[in-house]
């Protein structure tokens, strides 16, 4: 099924009803009244009598491979939890203190441009996120605030109006974002360990990965599919190279899961290589075949030949 596509119900001859009209029948039986809006080259999104502006791709996620009835059950109890979040304060109504606690950092996609990375910008949002602060190529850092039933992220012209400086923003979202559980930490596979869980914010863990793997004086190559995911190789020795390659198999098993789908959409295809603060991508694909290739330039060169004379 297309997510946004049409199912053939099996116990009927009449096609399940497609995404954009679940949610619009939801909306409108909580009394919210959409149209239909579908910008050149994206998914379609609702917009409500005032204003509001109703993204579809998540749910898209969430409700895929589902029957047609446990779909309109999930769109339901989305759109019930998106209206109850808006009874919470909005973030420049919080005080420092209650900020403190909810303000997350978070990768994400940068908005602006591919970054030569192929990535392609980011997934449409209106959110405005000039205030971001680079991470990797093709990756921002951003702040959200983390509610009880849903995650704003800030944008821009928000960000004067909060009790919080910019530079503590990013201070207690790092903090915040370490402390979010986890349900899976493990090692997978010789020298691969895997972080995952129903966080939106494991894969943002990638911001400060000696909280996770403990000191790693030869730099670590991690990849982040999308956000409830972070697979991770330190480098050890020279067997860490056989790591990195199974890593990257990993990577590619992930994003062409079509059982499991990417809660969420994709967050990075790539490989990257963290050391001393500085991140870089490792992985590239190929023009002709779409195959992953591992690209070791000379910062990960010099942390494998490093690793290899110091075992």
């Amino acid at each position: 099924m297309g997510w946004f596509g049409r199912k053939q119900d099996d116990r009927h001859d009449e096609p399940a009803p497609t995404l954009v009209v679940l949610a619009q029948r939801a909306l409108a039986e909580r009394g919210m009244e959409t149209t239909v809006e579908v910008p050149a080259g994206e998914q379609a999104r609702l917009v409500g009598t005032d204003g509001r502006v109703f993204l579809l791709e998540n749910l898209a996620a969430q409700v895929h491979g589902e029957t047609p009835d446990v779909q309109a059950d999930m769109v339901a109890e989305h759109f019930d939890r998106m209206i109850q979040a808006y009874s919470e304060p909005a973030p420049e109504e919080l005080g420092a203190d209650e900020l403190r606690q909810r303000i997350r950092l978070r990768i994400l996609p940068d908005p602006s441009a591919d970054g030569g990375t192929g990535l392609g910008a980011g997934p449409s949002d209106p959110t405005d996120l000039d205030y971001a602060r680079p991470f990797a190529p093709g990756l921002v850092l951003g702040l959200c605030v983390d509610y009880p039933t849903m995650v704003s992220t800030l944008s821009g012209p928000t960000l004067p109006r909060l009790a919080l400086g910019i530079d503590e923003l990013f201070a207690f979202g790092q903090l915040g974002t370490d402390d979010e559980p986890v349900d899976e930490h493990a090692e997978i596979a010789p020298g691969v360990f895997i972080v995952e869980g129903e966080s939106l914010f494991v894969a943002s863990k990638a911001v400060n990965l000696p909280a996770l793997f403990g000191a790693a004086g030869f730099g670590t190559v991690f990849a982040i599919p999308h956000r409830h995911l972070l697979l991770a190789v330190p480098i050890r020795d020279e067997s860490s190279i056989t790591s990195v390659q199974m890593l990257a198999g990993l990577v590619v098993q992930v994003l062409t899961d079509g059982e499991h789908g990417l809660p969420g959409g994709v967050l990075s295809p790539l490989l990257y290589f963290s050391r001393n603060g500085r991140v870089s991508a490792v992985s590239g694909f190929d023009d002709e075949t779409g195959a992953m290739r591992i690209e070791v330039d000379e910062r990960f060169q010099e942390a494998l030949e490093q690793a290899a004379a110091a075992s």
